[in-house]
């Protein structure tokens, strides 16, 4: 039966590197959500909020369609908090039985070492500047085994 994977960690953790190595051993179909809105709206989105929602429903739309199919998936979105793991979760257990997180972690320094190389490097990247990437980490809560959901823990030693 077709498989939902769920990347969870906080950006320049290593999620996209990870969910690419997970799309290859599986096999899966890989979402992720950066790279659709970078594609679609450009590295500076107007309304993000808006175009994140628009991105947001066509992958759900392709995940239904897909895990129909018997094809797994993977949605290396971040899952940033309790509250959207547990939508997530409630969401895609509709969809499968078979839905797994996988918690990827890095020290924060690293992690916005890489970020703001990306966006200074790569020309394609969405635009996270230093304010950004510390504004956003607030906003983060690290996924942690007394939430109760099957997880995969992740190290990220993955230099970029």
């Amino acid at each position: 039966m077709a498989e939902i994977h769920l990347i969870c960690g906080f950006m320049g953790f290593g999620k996209t590197t990870y969910a690419k190595m997970l799309e290859q051993t599986l096999p899966a179909i890989r979402f992720t959500h950066d790279e659709i809105m970078q594609q679609r709206y450009g590295r500076t989105p107007d309304n993000f909020q808006e175009q994140y929602k628009f991105v947001d429903d066509f992958i759900r739309q392709e995940t239904s369609k897909l895990i129909e199919a018997g094809k797994n998936v993977i949605l290396d979105y971040g899952f940033w908090s309790k509250d959207i793991r547990k939508q997530y979760y409630e969401w895609a257990k509709n969809l499968t039985p078979n839905v797994f997180f996988h918690a990827v972690t890095c020290d924060i320094e690293t992690a916005k070492t890489r970020v703001l190389a990306r966006t200074s490097e790569n020309k394609d990247a969405l635009y996270i500047d230093e304010n950004c990437f510390d504004s956003r980490l607030s906003q983060y809560e690290p996924l942690t085994e007394e939430e109760g959901y099957p997880v995969i823990f992740y190290h990220s030693e993955i230099t970029t």
